[in-house]
């Protein structure tokens, strides 16, 4: 214990440093049970289909999550009013999860050190949801290359249907819950001072390299030195590039004398040991035998604990050449060490052979870059670098010395923070914590305005006021939203809302003073067999397209007919043709639009296809008074102006208009994006900080609304509070159940209301 205490206090005080310091078993779980075994095969894109156990251990997931909480209640220790936390890496994918769970307001950056596998690979992990959203509760994140970005930005669309959009500054962004998530695309470097002063430490006998003794005797005897350092991992390509070099000795036979490729294997990552190296280096070992059984020396390998940077530098200046072969890795650094090395010791040249699945064979321009899967190719390339000329080597080296002086590590950490603290400043009243599992817990952004419904308020401006309005969804509004099988449902007495409902409805609609419409997507029978029973209560169908203001006549909205000659003959032809070629796409009819549905197509191409339907559409359809709009997963065509926001006005207008003057509350509920359209027309039309409009959605969630209740339930208590309260004018309560209309006979009138609740609206 007294050993930790001075090792923390070694590294606070020399490093700025806080250790974190797990039980052996919980390291071994998290870090070689889930990082390594199981989470690290994924991220470089490699499915788990071989083992005889299930590759994912609820324990190790449980270990995982233990230590992101760890460092998260380690942040929140030394957390005192910092602006900005970082996170790196896969290890802690869990961590800002449950860091917002305790902060809000704190920007946090992430950065993933390792590919990003493609969303066919990420599909397969147990925990998808989990780590995604997790990834999702950060203000920024950074990836090494576009590749692994894009690879990201499809597992986002395919599993959680979220859209990205470009920004300026060259910055990806997403959506998500109410708050801008920036996607940065960013390569980090080395520390050029840091090289050079190694390098002139070891020139002046200041330091010595101990321990490669036998690597610079081997360099000396060699006319040309390729050289190449690695971790024992399969993943690294050293037995790839074994092979390439026995073939390159068997075919140019001027290779076989003086030409020495010097290997250095690595067993240890982080110093910790890698599991699979015994294996590995077995099995290299054995190429390593019989290359230097047939051609005597051709291969010098070691296999290292640790191979030091003072180590590697001494290696890159003895080398002519870099061969690195790896079949999937983000991170390596040596290419940028051999050049930079090789420059500043005034050294000619060398060349550096990439893997084209390595990051940096994106960035050095100078450098070869190779396929590692194809021998033949490996081949041709080594005898191109072992050839080139002085003149080339030079040239490619300038460039890409250019680039590692420009970007360096420094470089790259002031640019990434400077983005992360240019991010949207936060306050404390915009954000709310949704969720409990770790995969539906999220950070939602609100809006300074979003706040919950007050229920006194409201109750005192609709006592006060002389005419109200109501407006209302249906489903998850007055009653549960229901699964997608009510929409096949033929029984009527399946759509029946509680008792408890109607007659609040129909207390509410009694008064004179008092006017409530529903607003509905289903058609005019299914609304009306669950609401017709209500005197006076107005209803809109289909969004809009058919409604009846209290018991009046059933009027159209929009600018054409229903019948419109021709229009939906002409749009239903070419949806199905588009729905033939679309694997799980499927043509809805409603009596106002029709409605091309991808939701359960690849969402990539699905929206491809989207986006060309829309334009032929478009075209087809442009002598009619059809409007064609798209959302999340499908593409409607419908007759213009037909909407729950152009309904919400016209009701207003309608009201309004009968010369008993202007409403003085108003009340607008729903649950799902086409409410959406209503809040937006109202506050367009009232004022959005008008006192008299109370706008509010169901669930805690991004809108347009003023308001959020959490459940229907709530919806339901408010109207049965406000159908028993005294009205304004003097004399005239609520409760009286004939003051429209004499009394309805509610026993009798209201005995199909059952418990059976109804489906969406």
């Amino acid at each position: 214990m007294r050993e930790q205490e001075e090792l923390e206090e070694l590294l606070l005080r020399d490093y700025g440093c806080i250790v974190l310091f797990l039980d052996p078993v919980l390291q071994k779980k998290y870090y070689h049970g889930f990082c390594r075994e199981y989470l690290a095969p994924i991220m470089h894109n490699q499915m788990h289909v071989t083992q005889d156990r299930d590759p994912f251990q609820k324990d190790e997931w449980r270990a995982y999550c233990s230590v992101s909480k760890l460092f998260a209640d380690k942040v929140m220790e030394m957390y005192s009013g910092v602006e900005m936390i970082w996170v790196h890496d896969y290890h802690l994918l869990m961590v800002p999860s449950f860091i917002v769970r305790k902060i809000h307001l704190v920007k946090i950056g992430f950065f993933m050190h390792a590919p990003f596998p493609s969303s066919d690979i990420w599909r397969t992990v147990a925990v998808r949801l989990e780590l995604l959203r997790s990834l999702l509760n950060v203000d920024l994140v950074g990836f090494l290359m576009f590749e692994y970005t894009r690879n990201f930005l499809t597992c986002c669309k395919r599993m959680l249907a979220l859209e990205y959009e470009y920004q300026k500054g060259g910055f990806l962004g997403i959506e998500y819950e109410g708050r801008h998530v920036i996607l940065q695309v960013a390569t980090f470097g080395i520390s050029p001072s840091k090289v050079e002063s190694r390098l002139l430490a070891m020139a002046s006998g200041k330091t010595k390299v101990l321990g490669s003794d036998a690597i610079e005797a081997a360099c000396r005897r060699a006319k040309r030195v390729v050289s190449a350092v690695d971790y024992l991992d399969r993943l690294k390509g050293v037995a790839p590039k074994l092979l390439a070099w026995e073939e390159l000795l068997t075919e140019y036979q001027h290779y076989r004398n003086g030409y020495v490729l010097v290997q250095v294997c690595v067993g240890a990552r982080n110093r910790i040991q890698i599991q699979t190296a015994p294996a590995v280096e077995q099995e290299i070992r054995t190429i390593v035998d019989r290359i230097n059984e047939a051609f005597p020396g051709a291969v010098h390998f070691e296999v290292r604990d640790q191979f030091g940077p003072d180590e590697r530098l001494r290696l890159w200046c003895n080398s002519d050449a870099l061969l690195t072969t790896s079949l999937r890795e983000a991170i390596n650094t040596t290419p940028l060490e051999f050049v930079l090395a090789r420059h500043l010791a005034k050294r000619p040249a060398g060349v550096c052979v990439l893997s084209e699945f390595t990051g940096f064979a994106r960035v050095l321009c100078g450098t070869l870059r190779v396929n590692p899967n194809s021998q033949t190719e490996l081949v041709e390339t080594l005898d191109l670098a072992l050839n080139m000329s002085p003149d080339e080597r030079q040239a490619r080296a300038a460039r890409d010395v250019a680039h590692i002086m420009r970007c360096t590590l420094e470089a790259f950490a002031a640019r990434f923070l400077t983005e992360l603290k240019a991010t949207a400043t936060k306050r404390a009243e915009d954000f709310v914590c949704v969720g409990f599992s770790l995969s539906k817990f999220r950070l939602i952004g609100m809006g300074a305005n979003f706040k919950p419904l007050d229920n006194t308020e409201t109750i005192d401006a609709f006592q006060r006021a002389k005419r109200r309005a109501i407006m209302l969804d249906w489903g998850g509004t007055l009653a549960p939203a229901a699964d997608g099988s009510f929409f096949d449902k033929r029984d009527t007495a399946g759509y029946a809302l509680p008792r408890n409902v109607l007659d609040a409805l129909a207390t509410l609609c009694a008064d004179p003073s008092c006017h409530v419409m529903i607003l509905s997507g289903l058609p005019k029978e299914k609304v009306l067999a669950a609401f017709g029973g209500v005197p006076n209560l107005s209803l809109a169908v289909e969004h809009g397209f058919k409604y009846r203001v209290g018991n009046g006549k059933w009027q159209t909205l929009g600018e054409g007919d229903d019948d419109y000659v021709g229009w939906r003959s002409v749009a239903q032809s070419v949806m199905s043709v588009y729905a033939t070629r679309t694997h799980g796409a499927i043509v809805q009819e409603k009596g106002s639009s029709i409605l091309w549905n991808y939701a359960e197509s690849d969402p990539e191409f699905g929206y491809m296809q989207g986006k060309e339907l829309q334009t032929t559409l478009q075209h087809v359809l442009a002598d009619f008074p059809v409007a064609v709009r798209t959302g999340k997963g499908y593409v409607e065509a419908c007759l213009k102006g037909v909407n729950k926001g152009s309904m919400a006005e016209r009701f207003v207008d309608v009201l309004e208009a009968d010369g008993a003057g202007a409403l003085d509350f108003v009340l607008c509920a729903g649950d799902d994006s086409t409410d959406e359209l209503m809040f937006a027309s109202l506050n367009t039309k009232l004022g959005k900080e008008n006192a008299k409009l109370f706008t509010v959605t169901i669930g805690r969630k991004p809108s347009e609304a003023r308001h959020y209740l959490d459940g229907h339930s709530e919806v339901v208590a408010l109207l049965e509070k406000i159908a028993t309260l005294g009205f304004a004018a003097p004399g005239n309560a609520l409760g009286g159940m004939g003051a429209k209309s004499g009394g309805m006979g509610m026993g009798a009138k209201m005995s199909a209301s059952t418990t059976n609740l109804a489906a969406l609206g």
